[in-house]
Order: C-alpha cells, then sequence, then structure tokens
C-alpha cells in the first residue's frame, strides 16, 4: 500500500463522538496520518496537503487519503468499508462481544464501532494489534477492575481477549503483572493518611535527540537552574505544610526529570535539606533519584545521595552500543556507564534501576542482544525496557526519522523479555504511549520484592500523589470509587516559576476532602 497520510471516518449512522472513540484506534495502524471525522457527504470532505502532519514533514507532499465508512441499519448488522474491502460485524458477532461483562463505562455501539474498524484495518494493513481495541496508556486497571469485583482468571482472559480483542498473550502478561502489584494495591488501601510526591527537575546537560519532554539542556540554561530551584523550594515548603495540617506523610518519593543528578553537590544538598525539613516523610520511605546520565556521577554525588536517605537509583543507559549514543546525542561512552553503576554498587545498597529503549535509530536485534551480554554481568535489581515513541518536539521526529516495523520491535521484545527472565526479573508495571513503535507497550522488570512502589503507584491511581515542578502532575484519588482529580504544572520552567501557587488552594482543597474521608 502507498503511503496513506490522511484518513476520514465517515457514517450516516454513526454520530461524531462515537466516531471519535475510534479515532485512536486508526492512529495505532497510521501513527503518522492525520485522521479526521468528515462529512456523510464525502463531496464536502476536503484535506489540503498544508493542514497534513508528520514526521519530516512529509505531509506537504500529495496527499494519499483513505476514507473508513461505518454504518448500521437499526440493529441489523454493522459494516465497515475501505475502498473495496469490507467486513461486517454479525448479530452473531455483536452477541459474542457484548455478552463478556463490560468492566469500563464505554457504550455498546461505541464498543463495536472500535471492533469494525479494528477487523477492517487489520484486513486493510495485513498486521493485527497485539492490544486489540484498547488505545490508553493504562491497560493493567481492567484486571485490577475485575479482581475488585472478584472475576475468576479464566473470566478475566476471555473478557479481555473477546470484550477488547487484547491477544492472549498481551491478556496473560496484564493478568501477571496485576497480580505483583495486589499487595502494593492493598497496601494503599490500608494506609489512607500516605501518598507519594514526584519532584521534577527538567534540565539536562544536552538533550536526547528522541527527547520531546520539557527538558532543558544546561549548556544554556544555568543560570535558569538556579531560578527554578527558588521557586521548587517554595513549592516544597507550602506543600509540606499541606501535607503536615491534613495529616498525610509520603512513603514515596521520586526525583525524575530530566536529570536531577545535573545539579552540583551544593544545589543537591540545599534541595536534600528541603525534602528533609519541610516534607512529612514516613518510616521506610522509598526515595528514587533518577541518576540517568552517568556523566553527571561523581563519587561525591554518590555519597551525598546515600546520607539523605536515597535508597533506589535509575543509571540509564538506553543503549550499550557507542554509534548509538553518538545518534542520540548521549555526552557518554559505553564505558562511563559501567564505571557509573560500579560506583554506584561501591557506595550503598540501593536498588539499581537501569532503562533501555527498544527501537533507537539504527538498531536491530543484534545491537540489542548486544547491549543485554553488557548488562547482565552487572545484575541490575530493575531493568525498565521502553519501546521508542516519538512525538513533535523531538529531533528525530522533525528530521523524519521512521520507526522499525512492528514485527521486528516485537522481536526485540520477545528477545528482552526471555533474556530478563532469565536473569529473575519479573514483569511488575506496564505502560503505553502515543506514537510509540509497533503500537506496542513499555514494560518495568524487577526483582521480586524489589519493585518500585511509585511506578505502581502513578501507573494503577490508587494512591493519591503530589507533584511539584514543571510539568508534574498531582493526582487526587477518591478512595471510595477510585475517580481522580487531576492538577497540572505548566511545562515550561518559566511559566511554572511565575504561576505555581495559582492553583494551589484547590490543590489543597482536594487533599482535604480526602483526608476528611480517611477519618469516617
Amino acid at each position: 500500500m502507498h503511503e496513506i497520510t490522511a484518513i476520514i471516518l465517515i457514517s450516516s449512522t454513526f454520530l461524531r463522538e462515537e466516531l471519535q472513540g475510534a479515532r485512536e484506534l486508526v492512529k495505532a495502524f497510521f501513527p503518522e496520518a492525520m485522521v479526521k471525522i468528515g462529512d456523510a457527504d464525502p463531496a464536502l470532505n476536503r484535506i489540503g496537503t498544508d493542514s497534513l502532519e508528520g514526521p519530516g514533514k512529509r505531509a506537504e507532499a500529495a496527499a494519499s487519503i483513505g476514507v473508513i465508512r461505518i454504518e448500521r441499519e437499526g440493529d441489523g448488522p454493522l459494516f465497515a468499508f475501505w475502498g473495496a474491502k469490507a467486513i461486517s460485524l454479525t448479530a452473531e458477532d455483536m452477541t459474542k462481544i457484548l455478552t463478556t461483562p463490560n468492566i469500563g463505562t464505554e457504550a455498546p455501539r461505541k464498543f463495536l464501532l472500535k471492533h469494525a474498524v479494528l477487523r477492517l484495518l487489520s484486513q486493510v494493513c495485513a498486521t493485527e494489534l497485539p492490544w486489540g481495541i484498547l488505545t490508553g496508556i493504562r491497560p493493567s486497571k481492567l484486571v485490577h477492575m475485575m479482581d475488585d469485583q472478584a472475576f475468576p482468571p479464566g473470566q478475566q482472559l476471555k473478557i479481555l481477549t473477546e470484550r477488547y480483542a487484547i491477544r492472549a498473550d498481551r491478556a496473560r502478561l496484564l493478568q501477571e503483572i496485576a497480580a505483583v502489584q495486589r499487595p502494593y494495591l492493598e497496601e494503599f488501601a490500608v494506609n489512607s493518611g500516605h501518598i507519594a510526591l514526584y519532584l521534577a527537575i527538567p534540565f539536562c546537560p544536552t538533550r536526547c535527540s528522541y527527547c520531546s519532554f520539557p527538558a532543558y539542556s544546561l549548556d544554556r540554561e544555568r543560570q535558569a537552574l538556579a531560578v527554578y530551584l527558588q521557586a521548587l523550594r517554595a513549592e516544597i515548603a507550602q506543600v509540606g505544610e499541606m501535607m503536615a495540617r491534613l495529616g498525610f506523610s509520603a512513603d514515596s518519593l521520586y526525583l525524575g526529570g530530566g536529570t536531577p543528578t545535573v545539579l552540583t553537590v551544593e544545589e543537591l544538598n540545599i534541595l536534600f535539606e528541603e525534602i528533609k525539613n519541610r516534607l512529612p516523610l514516613a518510616p521506610g520511605l522509598e526515595f528514587t533519584v533518577e541518576a540517568g546520565r552517568p556523566d553527571t556521577l561523581t563519587p561525591v554525588k554518590f555519597a551525598l545521595m546515600r546520607d539523605a536517605g536515597v535508597n533506589r537509583l535509575s543509571v540509564n543507559p538506553q543503549t550499550m552500543q557507542a554509534e548509538t549514543l553518538k545518534r542520540i546525542g548521549r555526552a557518554h561512552r559505553v564505558e562511563d556507564v559501567l564505571a557509573a553503576y560500579e560506583m554506584a554498587r561501591e557506595y550503598s545498597n540501593w536498588v539499581i534501576n537501569m532503562d533501555l529503549i527498544l527501537g533507537l535509530p539504527g538498531e536491530g536485534i543484534a545491537e540489542v542482544e548486544g547491549t543485554l551480554d553488557l548488562l547482565q554481568p552487572l545484575e541490575p535489581d530493575n531493568l525498565t525496557v521502553h519501546t521508542l515513541a516519538l512525538k513533535r518536539g523531538s529531533r528525530e521526529w522533525e528530521q523524519g526519522y521512521r520507526h522499525a516495523s512492528a514485527a521486528v520491535i516485537e522481536d526485540m521484545q520477545n528477545l528482552t523479555r526471555n533474556v530478563v527472565r532469565g536473569w529473575g526479573l519479573r514483569p511488575y508495571y506496564l505502560y503505553r504511549q502515543k506514537h510509540i513503535a509497533g503500537n506496542l507497550e513499555n514494560i518495568g522488570y524487577a526483582k521480586p520484592g524489589l519493585e518500585c512502589r511509585y511506578n505502581i503507584a502513578i501507573m494503577e491511581e490508587r494512591q493519591s500523589i503530589i507533584g511539584l515542578g514543571a510539568g508534574a502532575s498531582s493526582k487526587v484519588v477518591n478512595p471510595d470509587n477510585y475517580s481522580l482529580t487531576n492538577f497540572q504544572h505548566r511545562s515550561d520552567w518559566k511559566s511554572y516559576a511565575a504561576t505555581w501557587q495559582a492553583g494551589q488552594a484547590k490543590r489543597a482543597q482536594a487533599f482535604a476532602a480526602v483526608a476528611l474521608r480517611g477519618t469516617k
């Protein structure tokens, strides 16, 4: 099939809002195309090349437009068309889909619409989506919802594979992960006075070519960092006062980025003192620092983190291939990763995580295997395996980099999973992203008992989280039904420094309501 740069979804029998529910599913098949909800009259649908989107401005070329038409008359079969290709959902098909319990709140018509689009595009593209009709970030929440309702494992598997069309291996993976997470979720429920904290340091030594996060390169922004840290310390003081007033304490604290260890020894020391003196911290605090860039690590910083109570580190190579490191803009060598890891082990018995990214430019199975061979002797406690997700704002996106095929990326995933299970690691959290290669997923692996509590909290949304700093989000969890109230700081550091106080009263009010429920 020639390149599709735009797709129009049309129907005379489904509402626009119902078609909108299938839009992200279409994007999973055509990640670089614009997907538009069109008018039922094809003559009214116009797409100019100036409105198209895609890496490297490829949309400036002549557009190749695909049209998906979805129709259903009354209670009859549902039809989906792509040119000469057509599929139908019969009454028997629809009954099979809808007789399995609905775990979520999505209306039956939207479910059927997504199944029709999935079947049609699987045929058009000669491919399958391992995650079926799911397009959300947190698929493991489905299993937890079924556990809450005491669905047995066999029925869970049936619901995942039939109602959501998830491939059986992915459905079983969700069940495995949910089983590991369940004791943590029960702990969250029992300890209602415990919350998680996230502190953002959105600065890095250099900017990676695949990065679209709001992280600033310190080769130009050192003065900005000082201004930013002043605002962050002010927020720490105010949040600490709120937590103490409401009776909350943090059982996990995650210092993330960017690269927090880009801070100087003096800056880190001041920040750690503010954390210790201002924030109510629970006994047994899980304290994680993303020390992702080995070129930012020194013996003095390791000693400082150890003495501050840090007990989890992330030392993130992303790859152990020298040529790839140069291509993606990492200012370190493979030897630097090995040296930093060995140095970290000398200073403390902290849990060490390492991050990998599958699908980096120029890498295939052989490169991934080579990376794993170099990491195996290190015996990391955790390994987080990301699948490359390119978004606007990244250099690779702007330069038109294309992902490897879904089959190749999945081969990389399978290799990695088999290898790290041999190291004694098991999957414990999973999430998905827009624009992710192969429409696949990111998986965190850990030695049993060494899972990161914060990662489980942020993914499963069963514990309230306060986010401090630019781009950080706060999630206030209603323990009665796990509904969420979200607060988001602005991503730009200047905007954050100028406006962080604006929503504090509402955030405090939302946490006060949760505290009140905990006293009943």
